[in-house]
């Protein structure tokens, strides 16, 4: 499953990047990478990454299996993180959820797509047959992007979440079937 890391990959802006999955040494990295996120984008993740103990945490107790992180770097900095979560047995073992965070910097420039799609192919290997992102309803540029990388929105769920500053908010699920292709469109 983690044949071909690191993966060089391109940007459109020319920019060289380098695809990896997480290892333990990255938790300084990584902190620092959460350190810059604004906090306005903060708001929405669903642990506060600007506590030391959580990102240790997730160093401490990698396992592939469960999550695999995926790290995106330029020049010995951390600039993107995408995570396939999965369950290995039970009624939800051919589902993963993916989650994706893009340095400010990075953004707009192709590396949200490129990790998303990492993840696809991950997950076809590991033989799974959905993925799921879960999306809070105001962020219309992730809403937009998972939709091009052909994820549907399946559900909203009103006032189900809260951000980090206690405000509630929609969540909206999306998802993607790996088993079924896409037709081809004839031009």
């Amino acid at each position: 499953m983690l044949a071909g890391y690191p993966k060089k990959v391109q940007l459109h802006t020319g920019t060289g990047v380098t695809i990896r999955p997480m290892v333990k040494e990255d938790a300084d990295k990584l902190h620092t990478f959460f350190s810059r996120v604004p906090r306005e984008d903060r708001l929405f993740l669903r642990d506060d990454v600007t506590m030391r103990d959580v990102i240790d945490a997730w160093a401490r107790d990698l396992d592939y299996d469960r999550v695999l992180p995926l790290v995106a770097e330029v020049g010995g900095n951390i600039v993107g993180d995408a995570t396939l979560h999965r369950r290995k047995f039970g009624w939800t073992s051919h589902v993963g959820k993916v989650r994706l965070l893009i340095d400010k910097d990075y953004r707009g420039k192709g590396l949200g797509a490129l990790m998303i799609e990492e993840l696809i192919s991950v997950a076809k290997k590991a033989g799974l047959g959905l993925l799921v992102a879960e999306i809070m309803g105001n962020q219309a540029a992730a809403l937009s992007a998972f939709k091009r990388l052909g994820f549907e929105k399946e559900a909203v769920f009103y006032n189900y979440v809260k951000d980090q500053a206690g405000e509630e908010r929609n969540l909206v699920v999306m998802m993607k079937n790996l088993l079924i292709e896409p037709a081809m469109v004839p031009f």
